[in-house]
């Protein structure tokens, strides 16, 4: 009888367990929504509702029935989530990072396997400020940052840091950030004669590499003229064509690249939700960004301070993060996939503005399409290079010119798996940033 008792008193106090946590799941939601996304609800918002409204609803009714099913329901859902978390920790074990560490050891590279976090420490340890890439893509959930009746939406990082980004060739990709949080010599604005702005995600930054082997840096030196790379890591279409209308326009630069990946697409397709990006389509808006890098500063330390665990990731694991991955890629379930069968008309309005504020200058508009990994892998073939022939005719059909570097570079190539870091998926490494920036001044000139 006592044993029997002990098993009720457990069951209910494991089921308000469960209660409880949907509720706290539910407030978690509301605060996040509400207040620290001042109302801009993220995409995934209503599913936390729903999920959490139903885990009340559910455990209320376990609470009233049969100790006998009550107890059944439990064990399958304890079994449950620990053959779920025992799964994330497996994907984590055999995660991509952990395949370049093995993979970099059998080619006896040395691989740093601290995390982003523990080289900004050391750096801070030495007296550097340090900061992790704050890219554009972390507002979009948000809206933009919000203070004091003010949306903001930053388009580069943190002046004149030293700025840590990723690790897949075994060392951090890690440059001393411009006087508006770029990755370029500071100098480089000071010139009075700029040939080449680029506009671009993480490949135009120049991820997986040091400074000066990225294409820009490449370009400076084939070309021995100034550069200036408004790549971030992130960038979709719509946050390139806002980078260029607020940094370039007074540089006035002779050759505008406007580098496409393949994912850009699916980029912009979270981009359009928020309305302070959509409104760059309309002429002579800005936000004035040159203007304010001290408040940029300012509020990005702020994001920086307040949402670390956010900024850095660390709590995928909590949110079965790899598994969601995982499940994701085997059934091609992802949403942006699906909104982007066929290309957004948007994208030609994006392209259309960009070439228009560009000859308003004096200057011209070049298309340099990036290809992915995968279209060199036949085990995993893009499903966005077969759109590649429908993405170029469009670019045509606008009077842009087109740097294709799949053709250009890597289908000529005898060994395009070398252009990638340990021959893996990713961003390109050195030899392939070089070979990209010699195409591209081959075709367009000194």
């Amino acid at each position: 009888l006592n044993n029997e008792k002990r098993v009720t008193s457990l069951s209910k106090s494991i089921t308000w367990f469960f209660i409880v946590g949907s509720i706290l799941i539910l407030m978690y939601t509301y605060y996040r929504t509400e207040f620290n996304h001042h109302g801009f609800q993220p995409e995934d918002s209503f599913k936390y509702y729903v999920i959490s409204i139903l885990g009340v609803l559910f455990w209320g009714v376990v609470l009233w029935l049969r100790e006998e099913v009550r107890v059944n329901i439990l064990i399958v859902t304890i079994s449950l989530l620990i053959g779920l978390y025992m799964a994330e920790g497996a994907l984590h074990f055999f995660s991509s990072s952990r395949t370049r560490v093995t993979t970099a050891a059998k080619l006896g590279i040395e691989f740093d396997q601290r995390t982003r976090w523990e080289v900004i420490k050391s750096f801070k340890a030495k007296g550097l400020d340090a900061v992790p890439i704050v890219i554009p893509r972390y507002l979009i959930e948000k809206g933009g940052i919000h203070y004091d009746g003010t949306v903001l939406f930053t388009l580069g990082g943190i002046s004149k840091k030293t700025t840590v980004g990723g690790n897949e060739g075994g060392k951090y990709s890690i440059y001393q950030s411009d006087r508006y949080g770029f990755n370029n010599p500071d100098s480089e604005w000071d010139s009075s004669n700029i040939n080449w702005l680029m506009v671009g995600d993480s490949f135009t930054r120049g991820s997986a590499v040091q400074v000066g082997e990225e294409i820009a840096g490449q370009i400076r030196y084939l070309t021995n003229s100034t550069v200036i790379n408004l790549g971030i890591n992130g960038n979709g279409p719509l946050t390139e064509l806002a980078t260029l209308t607020e940094y370039a326009k007074s540089l006035r630069p002779r050759k505008v690249l406007w580098v496409f990946y393949e994912n850009d697409l699916y980029d912009m397709h979270q981009e359009k939700s928020v309305p302070l990006l959509m409104q760059y389509l309309e002429d002579n808006f800005s936000q004035h960004l040159m203007d304010r890098q001290e408040e940029i500063d300012r509020e990005l330390k702020k994001l920086i301070d307040k949402d670390t665990t956010y900024l850095l990731q660390k709590t995928q694991w909590l949110r079965l993060g790899a598994l969601r991955t995982k499940i994701i890629n085997i059934t091609g379930s992802n949403e942006p996939k699906k909104a982007n069968l066929k290309i957004d008309p948007l994208f030609s309005k994006i392209l259309a503005k960009a070439k228009e504020r560009t000859e308003a200058w004096g200057g011209k508009l070049y298309f340099v399409y990036l290809p992915s990994f995968s279209n060199f892998n036949e085990q995993n073939k893009s499903d966005l290079y077969r759109k590649k022939i429908e993405m170029i005719e469009l670019v045509k059909g606008l009077s842009i010119p087109v740097i294709d570097t799949h053709h250009e570079v890597f289908s000529d190539h005898p060994d395009p798996l070398s252009l990638f870091p340990l021959r893996l998926g990713g961003h390109y490494n050195a030899e392939g940033y070089t070979e990209v920036a010699k195409a591209i001044v081959s075709r367009i000139g000194n």
